[in-house]
């Protein structure tokens, strides 16, 4: 079937379950029946009133945003960056223990660049990442002494 504007019918049931035939109208961006080629008021609809029964097809929308994190605000935060560098291995371990303490401290690491320097497969790795505000001081110093002590370790071993 096809109506004046060369538009194809597809014929589906009414959703609000009034056993009328409708279809979408693409020229009057309504539903029409199929039968009448009037455009379809259903009697079942509800008109903000609750004593009319909503569909049986109906499904109510996910609500994704009314989660109980949303209405705390994000707390204030510090960016910063700290250069690895140093053997492949060395440097592993170096941002392993960094994203370690930026996660103690409930900040994130945002991202790394890398370099390769040289020919003994030495690397640069800058790291950038975030904590909140008034606790970057904390993080490189915890940060420093174990690298730090990791190095006196690995003297120590040679």
């Amino acid at each position: 079937m096809a109506s004046n504007n060369n538009q194809n019918i597809i014929p589906k049931d009414c959703s609000y379950q009034c056993g009328t035939r409708i279809y979408w109208n693409t020229s009057e961006n309504s539903y029409f029946e199929v039968f009448t080629q009037k455009r379809h008021i259903c009697k079942n609809r509800p008109n903000n009133n609750n004593n009319v029964s909503k569909p049986s097809t109906y499904i109510p929308k996910p609500s994704y945003y009314k989660k109980p994190w949303s209405n705390t605000p994000k707390p204030k935060m510090s960016n910063s960056i700290e250069l690895l560098s140093g053997p492949i291995d060395t440097v592993k371990k170096q941002y392993e223990l960094l994203s370690d303490i930026v996660s103690e401290y409930q900040g994130k690491v945002h991202g790394s660049q890398s370099h390769i320097v040289g020919a003994n497969n030495s690397i640069q790795l800058i790291v950038y990442y975030e904590v909140p505000l008034g606790q970057r001081d904390e993080v490189k110093r915890k940060f420093d002494s174990l690298v730090r002590s990791q190095m006196a370790i690995q003297r120590n071993n040679y």
